[in-house]
């Protein structure tokens, strides 16, 4: 009788995925996950089909704070024998993956892997006033034809909640406002839904290591600030049109309405026009 051999035991054992339109505050909340014991934010790890191709942008293949030499990324292959979120827990010795990827083809790809796993998934819907979205788009695409960029944001939208409602694992919703005025509420409420104890320290993700693919320099400038004796060189760096915001932006969690100063009028109304429907539960009234 021959001898029966257990298969390795798997390190992943939960991935969160974090879903929403870009520039909804999805590097925040990405942020202050990873900065759990348990976690590692990948920042969008979609952009691992991005690695090693020097075709591509390098700031779209490079950790977003430490750079090209980075621990975590630094000469990081994808394998095709075991899934990206087996291959990142081994790497960076975190049974839980937080991944704040935009396409929703490449969410939907992904929980299909770990379908056959026994990995656990869990989505987050993270929603954020759609004038805000648009008035960040706006900000950082001015030649962009407003009317394109609101469609954008509409389509965008109708994809993750389509996303959202055929996902029949735990998920919930978050809204950006409401994480960014409550913190510490809002991340304990997440804690519990991934099956995690809260650790107050979260809150300080500035203070922690983080090492994210994509996602907002200015949030990350953050970190890069916080943490300006262990990081070297920082690789992040702030653009002509957030530096005023970021640079004397304190180490807190702070909420970001700057769309209620900056948003043309013209273009609040047509924003109401084309996307007010979709923008009705997301409004943000305070």
């Amino acid at each position: 009788m021959g001898v029966m051999t257990r298969a390795p035991q798997r390190m992943n054992r939960k991935v969160c995925f974090i879903a929403g339109a870009g520039h909804s505050g999805s590097t925040l909340l990405g942020l202050i996950l990873g900065s759990h014991s348990d976690c590692f934010y990948a920042g969008e790890a979609e952009k691992t089909d991005y690695l090693g191709n020097e075709n591509v942008e390098e700031i779209k293949r490079v950790c977003k704070i430490c750079g090209p030499r980075c621990p975590i990324w630094h000469n990081f292959v994808v394998r095709q024998t075991e899934d990206l979120y087996e291959q990142l827990a081994a790497q960076t010795g975190k049974p839980i993956i937080v991944d704040s990827s935009k396409d929703t083809r490449w969410l939907r790809k992904q929980i299909n892997v770990l379908g056959s796993t026994t990995s656990q998934p869990f989505l987050v819907l993270l929603q954020r006033d759609g004038r805000a979205v648009v008035n960040s788009w706006i900000r950082k695409y001015p030649t962009r034809d407003v009317r394109a960029s609101i469609a954008g944001w509409v389509t965008q939208i109708q994809r993750i909640n389509a996303l959202f409602d055929s996902f029949d694992g735990k998920k919930t919703q978050v809204h950006y406002e409401e994480l960014a005025m409550e913190p510490a509420r809002v991340t304990q409420e997440l804690c519990a839904f991934l099956g995690m104890t809260y650790q107050p320290t979260m809150l300080d993700f500035f203070r922690h290591e983080h090492h994210p693919l994509g996602g907002n320099d200015g949030t990350q400038f953050l970190v890069a600030k916080a943490q300006s004796g262990r990081i070297e060189k920082p690789y992040v760096r702030l653009s002509a049109r957030n530096r005023y915001y970021y640079a004397d932006h304190p180490l807190a969690i702070r909420i970001d309405l700057r769309w209620k100063e900056e948003l043309d009028p013209a273009v609040e109304r047509l924003f109401e026009e084309m996307a007010g429907q979709e923008n009705a539960e997301l409004e943000w009234r305070a």
